[in-house]
Protein backbone atom coordinates (compact mmCIF):
# COMPACT_ATOMS: atom_id res chain seq x y z
CA UNK A 1 0.00 0.00 0.00
CA UNK A 2 1.21 3.21 -1.08
CA UNK A 3 1.05 5.39 2.27
CA UNK A 4 1.05 8.76 0.05
CA UNK A 5 -1.58 7.70 -2.37
CA UNK A 6 -4.59 9.14 -0.81
CA UNK A 7 -3.37 11.81 1.37
CA UNK A 8 -4.23 15.59 1.37
CA UNK A 9 -0.68 17.50 2.10
CA UNK A 10 -0.03 21.24 3.06
CA UNK A 11 4.00 22.10 2.39
CA UNK A 12 4.23 25.26 3.63
CA UNK A 13 7.56 26.98 2.33
CA UNK A 14 7.05 24.56 -0.70
CA UNK A 15 8.22 26.98 -3.13
CA UNK A 16 11.26 27.68 -1.31
CA UNK A 17 15.20 25.76 -1.86
CA UNK A 18 13.91 22.83 0.35
CA UNK A 19 10.63 22.78 -0.26
CA UNK A 20 10.59 22.25 -4.22
CA UNK A 21 12.64 19.36 -3.16
CA UNK A 22 9.72 18.28 -0.94
CA UNK A 23 7.23 18.90 -3.36
CA UNK A 24 8.97 17.00 -5.81
CA UNK A 25 9.83 13.61 -3.73
CA UNK A 26 6.41 13.55 -2.11
CA UNK A 27 4.45 13.46 -5.81
CA UNK A 28 7.82 10.93 -6.98
CA UNK A 29 6.42 8.35 -3.83
CA UNK A 30 2.74 9.06 -5.03
CA UNK A 31 0.85 12.08 -3.23
CA UNK A 32 -1.40 13.62 -5.84
CA UNK A 33 -3.46 16.16 -3.45
CA UNK A 34 0.00 18.62 -2.57
CA UNK A 35 -1.14 22.29 -1.85
CA UNK A 36 2.01 25.14 -2.21
CA UNK A 37 0.38 28.00 0.06
CA UNK A 38 1.94 30.94 -0.88
CA UNK A 39 2.90 33.75 1.47
CA UNK A 40 1.21 36.44 -1.15
CA UNK A 41 -2.04 34.96 -0.03
CA UNK A 42 -1.60 33.42 3.13
CA UNK A 43 0.49 34.96 5.48
CA UNK A 44 0.79 32.33 8.30
CA UNK A 45 1.14 35.19 10.55
CA UNK A 46 -2.13 35.57 11.08
CA UNK A 47 -4.48 33.22 12.76
CA UNK A 48 -7.33 33.96 10.53
CA UNK A 49 -4.94 33.08 7.52
CA UNK A 50 -3.72 29.76 8.85
CA UNK A 51 -7.66 28.82 9.64
CA UNK A 52 -9.00 29.95 5.79
CA UNK A 53 -5.89 28.03 4.76
CA UNK A 54 -6.95 24.48 6.91
CA UNK A 55 -10.44 25.03 6.30
CA UNK A 56 -9.59 25.20 2.39
CA UNK A 57 -7.22 22.26 1.93
CA UNK A 58 -8.07 20.15 4.85
CA UNK A 59 -5.28 18.35 5.03
CA UNK A 60 -3.98 14.81 6.25
CA UNK A 61 -0.47 16.38 7.18
CA UNK A 62 1.49 19.62 7.43
CA UNK A 63 5.03 20.07 6.60
CA UNK A 64 6.14 23.59 7.49
CA UNK A 65 8.86 24.53 5.66
CA UNK A 66 8.11 28.41 5.67
CA UNK A 67 10.98 30.59 6.97
CA UNK A 68 11.17 33.83 6.78
CA UNK A 69 15.26 34.21 6.37
CA UNK A 70 18.00 36.26 4.98
CA UNK A 71 21.85 36.37 4.64
CA UNK A 72 24.12 37.84 7.53
CA UNK A 73 23.81 41.52 6.92
CA UNK A 74 19.78 41.15 7.17
CA UNK A 75 20.21 38.82 10.28
CA UNK A 76 22.09 41.57 11.67
CA UNK A 77 19.51 44.26 10.57
CA UNK A 78 16.40 42.07 11.46
CA UNK A 79 16.70 39.95 14.29
CA UNK A 80 13.29 41.05 15.57
CA UNK A 81 11.27 40.30 12.41
CA UNK A 82 12.91 37.09 11.72
CA UNK A 83 11.89 36.39 15.49
CA UNK A 84 8.53 37.52 15.44
CA UNK A 85 7.86 36.16 11.77
CA UNK A 86 9.36 32.56 12.41
CA UNK A 87 7.78 31.81 15.87
CA UNK A 88 4.56 33.19 14.95
CA UNK A 89 4.03 31.31 11.92
CA UNK A 90 5.24 28.28 13.71
CA UNK A 91 3.37 28.42 16.83
CA UNK A 92 0.36 29.48 15.27
CA UNK A 93 0.06 26.87 12.50
CA UNK A 94 0.89 23.96 15.01
CA UNK A 95 -1.87 25.15 17.38
CA UNK A 96 -4.30 25.46 14.37
CA UNK A 97 -3.72 21.93 12.97
CA UNK A 98 -3.98 20.86 16.40
CA UNK A 99 -7.98 22.38 16.88
CA UNK A 100 -8.15 21.16 13.20
CA UNK A 101 -6.99 17.80 14.18
CA UNK A 102 -4.22 17.38 11.31
CA UNK A 103 -3.08 13.73 12.17
CA UNK A 104 0.54 14.54 11.49
CA UNK A 105 2.14 18.19 11.19
CA UNK A 106 5.77 17.95 10.82
CA UNK A 107 8.30 21.30 11.51
CA UNK A 108 11.27 21.57 9.36
CA UNK A 109 14.24 23.08 11.87
CA UNK A 110 17.72 24.97 10.79
CA UNK A 111 21.20 24.32 11.09
CA UNK A 112 20.98 27.84 12.72
CA UNK A 113 19.51 26.97 15.96
CA UNK A 114 22.55 24.76 17.09
CA UNK A 115 25.43 25.99 19.28
CA UNK A 116 28.34 28.39 17.94
CA UNK A 117 30.48 25.75 18.85
CA UNK A 118 28.93 22.93 17.69
CA UNK A 119 31.29 19.62 16.82
CA UNK A 120 31.10 18.68 13.20
CA UNK A 121 29.63 16.48 12.03
CA UNK A 122 26.61 18.05 13.96
CA UNK A 123 24.15 15.34 16.11
CA UNK A 124 20.68 15.98 17.28
CA UNK A 125 21.92 15.21 20.72
CA UNK A 126 24.15 18.70 20.42
CA UNK A 127 21.04 21.02 20.15
CA UNK A 128 20.85 22.11 23.25
CA UNK A 129 24.46 22.49 24.26
CA UNK A 130 25.12 26.16 24.02
CA UNK A 131 24.08 29.34 22.50
CA UNK A 132 23.91 29.59 18.55
CA UNK A 133 25.33 31.98 16.36
CA UNK A 134 24.80 35.26 16.99
CA UNK A 135 23.64 36.93 14.17
CA UNK A 136 21.32 33.64 13.63
CA UNK A 137 19.90 33.52 17.24
CA UNK A 138 16.98 35.11 17.14
CA UNK A 139 16.26 33.08 13.66
CA UNK A 140 17.45 29.74 15.26
CA UNK A 141 15.70 30.04 18.38
CA UNK A 142 12.21 30.75 16.67
CA UNK A 143 12.75 27.50 15.00
CA UNK A 144 13.98 25.45 18.44
CA UNK A 145 10.63 26.89 19.91
CA UNK A 146 8.72 25.07 17.46
CA UNK A 147 10.66 21.69 18.57
CA UNK A 148 9.70 22.24 22.19
CA UNK A 149 5.90 23.89 21.03
CA UNK A 150 5.92 19.75 19.12
CA UNK A 151 7.34 18.20 21.67
CA UNK A 152 4.75 19.67 24.43
CA UNK A 153 1.70 18.97 22.33
CA UNK A 154 2.82 15.27 21.83
CA UNK A 155 3.32 14.69 25.64
CA UNK A 156 -0.26 16.40 26.07
CA UNK A 157 -2.31 15.77 23.03
CA UNK A 158 -0.99 12.60 21.65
Amino acid sequence: MNFWKNKKVVITGGAGFLGKFMVREIKRRGCRQIFVPRSYEYDLRKVSVIRRLLKETRPDIIIHAAAVVGGIGANRENPGKFFYDNLMMGVQLIEQARLFQVSKLVAIGTICAYPKFCPVPFREDFLWDGYPEETNAAYGLAKKMLLVQSQAYRQQYG
